[in-house]
């Protein structure tokens, strides 16, 4: 069903190949949460259930990656000679570390369960036309799901600082290499022998900002994502990235500690690595956006995707945005965007 104009409205979208909201790239940053919130104030109630109910899709890549992500770690550890007891004490670490307010232990799946019970609820009172009761269900499904992804999100970082501590920083890069072998496959098609490089701007920009929607990111956590085009490029600000780049925060107003901080002390690079943008004080978590963006497609078909200047600890602690760049022809991406992961460009 289309909005008024200006407002939002889903529809199939055949560069992502599912249903998603319409309208401009630049107008894509927008949190599906508060488009929802205004359509529900609109008392457009169809179209609000319909982007609550797209709020679990956004989410759906996060917690399938982190349960994926957490058991193959855990799997290379073992897998790399660390005792299993010794990976025992630290999954009980990060279960300790990451309980829930009330003392319960955290259960992803479970948690997850709650958070789409959440929407089914919404959706619910949206069909009764219950705005009120609406608007307090979909801000409820959102901060459960913030929780539930901040804890998942750690639980994946907690382990790969297990690597660091028992392994070796080295091990990260082609960690993360292995962790996504199967997204590094999809990446062909951004190959210029395979798709028109303006075809695939759009899907890049898109991709992204569902993904990050989804990750909750930017101010207050509501999903919202900065798009500026600029004559070479475009560029998506996360303020912060709600994955990684929260990690870095002190912030109580918001809700933030720094896990680079007690009681967690979760590892950064100490030396610089190509697969790190040769920068000491990345998250190791965050070493997964190098290597997908950057390295990898350098080394697959010659140019990055997507150009990351990612935060550091500790300056990042205090605030700093995490900029990502999709440059309007490979042609553009600077010199520094090949040097920074090791590379030349051609």
């Amino acid at each position: 069903m289309a909005g008024k104009p200006g407002e939002a409205a889903l529809a199939f979208d055949a560069d992502l190949g599912h249903i998603a909201p319409i309208g401009a790239l630049i107008e894509q940053g927008e949190s599906s949460y508060r488009r929802a919130a205004r359509a529900l104030a609109a008392g457009r109630f169809e179209d609000a259930a319909q982007l609550g109910r797209y709020t679990v899709e956004e989410a759906r890549e996060g917690h399938e990656l982190y349960a994926a992500w957490r058991d193959q770690t855990r799997r290379y550890l073992l897998r790399e000679g660390v005792a299993e007891k010794v990976v025992a004490a630290e999954q009980a670490r990060l279960a300790g570390l990451l309980r829930l307010d009330d003392g319960a232990p955290f259960d992803a799946d479970q948690r997850w369960a709650e958070f789409k019970g959440l929407i089914d609820d919404f959706v619910f009172s949206c069909g009764a036309g219950n705005a009120t009761r609406a608007g307090e269900q979909l801000e409820a499904a959102r901060l459960s799901w913030r929780d539930t992804h901040d804890r998942a999100c750690d639980w994946v970082y907690g382990l790969q600082d297990a690597v660091v501590r028992h392994l070796g920083e080295a091990r990260i890069g082609p960690l993360w290499d292995e962790l996504m072998a199967p997204m590094y496959e999809t990446y062909d098609r951004y190959d210029t022998n395979h798709t028109p490089w303006p075809q695939s701007i759009r899907r890049l920009v898109l991709v992204a900002a569902e993904s990050l929607r989804g990750h909750l990111s930017g101010p207050g956590r509501m999903g919202d994502i900065e798009i500026t085009e600029e004559p070479e490029r475009w560029v998506l600000s996360f303020d912060p990235c709600g994955s990684g780049g929260r990690t870095y925060r002190d912030d109580a107003g918001e809700g933030y500690a720094p896990r680079m901080a007690p009681p967690y002390d979760f590892a950064v690079t100490e030396e610089e690595h190509d697969w790190a943008w040769n920068k000491k004080g990345i998250c190791v978590y965050c070493v997964h956006c190098c290597q997908l963006n950057q390295r990898m497609p350098i080394g697959r078909f010659g140019y990055p995707t997507r150009v990351v200047d990612p935060p550091t600890w500790p300056e990042a602690k205090t605030g700093g945005k995490c900029v990502w760049s999709v440059y309007k022809d490979p042609s553009l991406v600077p010199e520094d965007a090949y040097r920074q992961v090791g590379a030349k460009k051609p």
